[in-house]
């Protein structure tokens, strides 16, 4: 999730501030302990994202980065496919903890980690396996329709006689 952090930030910064002879600022990092939160802030001057655009900043396959090369080099891409955020959000939430980016457009972004400050309270669901729950993962088999059909074919009769003998029930 860092590296993430830190790449975006850092690519950003670069890239924004590449033809000017001051240099680059810094990206600073601020990381607290708090009684149920450990937050880490990375914070960056690499000229931030339009709002409109932050929610999609944790969609797959969706970056501002210029798309790779595809052609066979030695040098890996670190940027461009879309993965990056998505799945270091994932992992936050994976353990019971979240990543939120705050940008301004023209000036920067701030993102932030949350988790758990107590290991007891960052784990990992897993799904329960055991006796009394086995209904919950068994598939119950569903009424058979024109997506599943039968192996033989339907009596139409029948039913047209139960539905007859409901209509005479009611005019008694």
């Amino acid at each position: 999730m860092l590296f993430e952090l830190f790449k975006n930030s850092m690519r950003a910064t670069v890239e924004l501030y590449e033809d000017r002879k001051e240099g680059y600022p810094a990206v600073k990092t601020l990381v607290t302990l708090g009684k149920e939160d450990l937050s880490i802030k990375i914070s960056d001057l690499g000229g931030g994202v339009p709002l409109r655009k932050i929610d999609r900043l944790f969609n797959y396959m969706y970056s501002t980065a210029p798309r790779p090369s595809l052609e066979p080099t030695r040098a890996a891409p670190l940027a461009g496919f879309g993965y990056g955020l998505p799945i270091s959000r994932l992992y936050a939430r994976y353990f019971q903890g979240d990543l939120k980016l705050y940008s301004m457009e023209g000036v920067g972004t701030d993102a932030v980690i949350y988790l758990k400050a107590l290991s007891s309270e960052s784990f990992e669901r897993l799904p329960v396996f055991n006796k009394s729950a086995w209904r919950h993962y068994k598939t119950t088999p569903e009424a058979d329709d024109w997506s599943n059909p039968s192996s033989e074919p339907r009596d139409a009769s029948k039913y047209k006689a139960k539905q007859d003998k409901i209509k005479t029930n009611r005019t008694l």
